[in-house]
């Protein structure tokens, strides 16, 4: 199994350098410009007061919501959503197509014909994602790091949350598209349905934002769940929103197992 790991992480390298180097670009450019707005946002409240509540609260900027004046803040609004909404983006992508593109791609005779069960390539894969997503956040969470300590006093408590929910997200996520990947084989209609499942539900996390009728939407949604305003005003990532993302992984990964042993392969 140690070879198939090791094949299948140099198969997905470049695709995780590029992913990789966007978000900790636009991540990064954002923490940059922090300086040039320091001052301006210190007195932000009277700009502010013209939007509705609504409007600031889709951007944790609402009533007790995130201080753009310090970096934690700042980069709550203004950098974090690259980091979930990409990062969740590429975690979905690799999901859905570390298993079909086997069998879009007729390499799945090639895995079956070697002396390796079933379960030992679903678990290969799956280290596979979780090392890749892994490496992806410590990256950025270094980058952080970095700007917290140089442009404000450093929370370690924040700066563990920020490193850490978005890997939660992400592999939320990547599990729901492995699972889509065992009905559909076809890797762009898989990366499809994905990719518009990451979407999805951001925007669900926005309309839940929006109305208080729709406030039921955010606990199907894993970007409420890793939210900002969270991590900075309460330094918790909430126990309900943590226990139902660990479920949804863990039961989209053994239902995936359960599928994945009796499907019938297409080679």
């Amino acid at each position: 199994m140690r070879n198939l790991i090791y094949a299948e992480f140099k198969r997905n390298f470049r695709s995780l350098l590029l992913w990789t180097a966007i978000i900790v670009g636009l991540a990064g450019l954002m923490l940059i410009m922090f300086p040039a707005f320091e001052d301006v946002f210190s007195n932000i409240e009277d700009l502010l007061a013209a939007y509705p509540a609504e409007f600031l609260e889709v951007f944790g900027m609402g009533e007790g919501g995130l201080d753009m004046s310090n970096i934690y803040g700042w980069f709550g609004i203004e950098g974090y959503l690259f980091v979930t909404l990409i990062g969740g983006s590429y975690a979905a992508i690799l999901g859905s197509s570390i298993l079909s593109k086997e069998e879009d791609e007729h390499t799945i005779e090639f895995l079956l014909a070697k002396p390796i069960s079933r379960t030992k390539i679903l678990v290969g894969k799956c280290v596979v994602i979780l090392l890749n997503l892994i490496i992806m956040n410590l990256v950025v969470s270094i980058i952080l790091l970095i700007a917290f300590s140089v442009y404000g006093d450093l929370n370690i408590v924040v700066w563990l949350l920020y490193s850490f929910a978005p890997l939660l997200l992400q592999l939320y996520l990547a599990a729901l598209a492995l699972l889509a990947s065992i009905f559909v084989t076809k890797s762009r209609k898989v990366i499809s349905i994905s990719l518009g499942l990451a979407i999805g539900l951001y925007v669900i996390m926005i309309i839940s934002d929006l109305t208080d009728k729709a406030e039921f939407l955010k606990y199907i949604t894993p970007y409420e769940y890793v939210n900002a305003k969270d991590i900075v005003t309460n330094h918790m990532i909430r126990p309900l929103y943590l226990g139902i993302a660990l479920s949804v992984i863990t039961v989209s990964v053994l239902t995936t197992w359960q599928l994945y042993k009796r499907k019938d392969i297409t080679v």
